[in-house]
């Protein structure tokens, strides 16, 4: 656990962006999850994502804000103070090797930090609860309002990583959901065309859904080929076996293999908790967001030095499509 006397942290993406990217000398970088409370009452959490994935980290943190919440706030077990030895500190002896590797760490961290750009913002105009009523897959929605913000920022579509989880399975893990489909890149060039009716529009929108939706209970269920074709990779390279030309081809690095994807994305679940990470490329973005009854809570992530993102655009452009999809729902009814 780590305690940062900051008292300045008065939004959401302050909060996010020092637990993010805080100073690196009061937090262990090779430890799998590290606490941190800022003295103003908040809280975040920075984590490596190798041991475990995000969803056994967000699961802990429900269960504490959930005892948090039935406690009222308050300490109530015991108030002994248990008699333990005081903390001593931890005197490291290193060379000047070490100390120089130190330095460079820090300098080349700090740059990379400046570079990032980060938003954390609510849409609080409707959440799960309407889109259930209007029987959308609150995720899939999501998805395909990303797929239509990318499009109107860039004029093209992004090829798109979204995290499916496969614990089902016995050790299973995660598998990628491709969300850029050619039904989402349809219903996409749809929604910008002038001429394109109404019905026409919804239609396809339904398609994009249908196909998500199937594609992610495929992943979910050990369909996916993503994961496969990262082993026969990794394979290949241990056993020193020439690597498939697959991998070599430049449409596979288009489509986002080998860790290219230009949108990179995840959903936290459906509870008071989102996360958050730097983008997969130096064009990317990276796009977290959490679903509440009544509020979608995002976080996009951009690289300041890449002049055609803009993280702040880019979401801002997303809650503008959660309000088109809606809207084009209810034109649909008249």
């Amino acid at each position: 656990m780590i305690l940062v006397p900051m008292q300045r942290l008065k939004t959401q993406t302050e909060v996010t962006r020092m637990g993010l990217a805080g100073d690196p000398t009061v937090r262990w970088g090779d430890k799998s999850y590290n606490s941190i409370f800022f003295s103003n009452g908040t809280c975040s959490a920075f984590c490596d994502h190798s041991p475990f994935d995000a969803m056994a980290l967000i699961s802990m943190m429900h269960y504490a804000e959930k005892k948090i919440i039935e406690n009222e706030g308050k300490w109530k077990g015991s108030d002994k103070v248990r008699d333990i030895p005081w903390p001593e500190e931890l005197v490291f002896t290193v060379d000047q090797k070490i100390i120089n590797e130190i330095g460079y760490t820090k300098e080349f961290y700090y740059k990379k930090v400046s570079d990032l750009n980060l938003v954390n913002y609510a849409f609080t105009s409707f959440g799960k609860a309407l889109l259930r009523k209007k029987r959308f897959h609150p995720d899939t929605f999501v998805q395909l309002a990303i797929q239509l913000a990318y499009y109107k920022c860039h004029g093209r579509p992004g090829c798109c990583y979204e995290t499916a989880m496969t614990r089902r399975f016995y050790h299973g893990r995660t598998e990628t959901v491709r969300s850029c489909t050619m039904e989402a890149v349809e219903w996409c060039k749809s929604m910008l065309d002038p001429s394109e009716s109404t019905y026409q529009r919804l239609q396809l929108m339904h398609q994009a859904f249908a196909k998500h939706n199937k594609m992610r209970k495929d992943c979910e269920n050990g369909k996916g080929f993503d994961r496969h074709l990262l082993g026969l990779l990794l394979i290949a390279q241990e056993q020193g076996l020439p690597v498939p030309e697959l991998y070599m081809d430049n449409a596979f690095t288009a489509s986002g293999g080998g860790g290219n994807f230009v949108l990179s994305t995840s959903l936290a679940g459906y509870m008071r908790f989102t996360g958050c990470a730097v983008p997969m490329v130096p064009h990317g973005y990276g796009f977290f967001y959490s679903i509440r009854d009544d509020r979608i809570v995002t976080t996009c992530s951009s690289w300041k030095s890449c002049p055609k993102t803009d993280a702040e655009v880019l979401c801002r452009t997303v809650f503008q499509c959660f309000q088109d999809m809606i809207q084009l729902t209810i034109a649909a009814q008249l």
